[in-house]
């Protein structure tokens, strides 16, 4: 069953106590796929041109000493 709830602008701190409520009650199972979709959203609206801006290459890898 799907719920809507209708706030007033004016009335931001009802609205976040009331996310915080919803995203408690989620599973971290669905908190993560809930994740995932924001993340492959964002990917489709940025288009290709998102995944040519990374790093092509290693610069350099550097041992650290244990100490």
């Amino acid at each position: 069953m799907k719920i809507v709830k209708i706030y007033k602008l004016t009335d931001i701190e009802k609205q976040e106590e009331d996310s915080l409520k919803y995203w408690a009650s989620k599973s971290i199972k669905e908190k993560i796929d809930a994740m995932e979709q924001i993340i492959k959203n964002y990917y489709e609206l940025k288009g290709p041109n998102l995944y040519e801006r990374r790093l092509q290459r290693v610069f350099r890898i550097i041992k650290l000493s244990q100490s």
